[in-house]
């Protein structure tokens, strides 16, 4: 029965381990959130500002599609020709 008692301990320890690095960073940070708001501050602004980049890189991405596409189908238009 001791065996078991320190199996179970033992994968207690183990669990530390297995944490996610990012969710045991997050829970950290979270709780020194208002010691150092003002680095929350600007590690919030700097969220935004990765995502609203990403999300030029995308619009671009789309209107160049969209572009293409207008240009292809403008180029299969169906022309009349008079046949005698």
């Amino acid at each position: 029965m001791d065996e078991t008692k320190t199996q179970n301990e033992h994968d207690d320890d183990n669990s530390h381990e297995m944490t996610c690095p990012i969710c045991l960073l997050m829970k950290t940070l979270s709780a020194t959130r208002k010691k150092h708001s003002a680095f929350f501050d600007h590690f919030m602004k700097a969220q935004l500002e990765l995502l609203q980049a990403f999300k030029s890189v995308i619009d671009q991405q789309i209107s160049c599609l969209e572009e293409k596409k207008s240009r292809t189908v403008e180029g299969k238009k169906a022309t009349k020709i008079s046949v005698e």
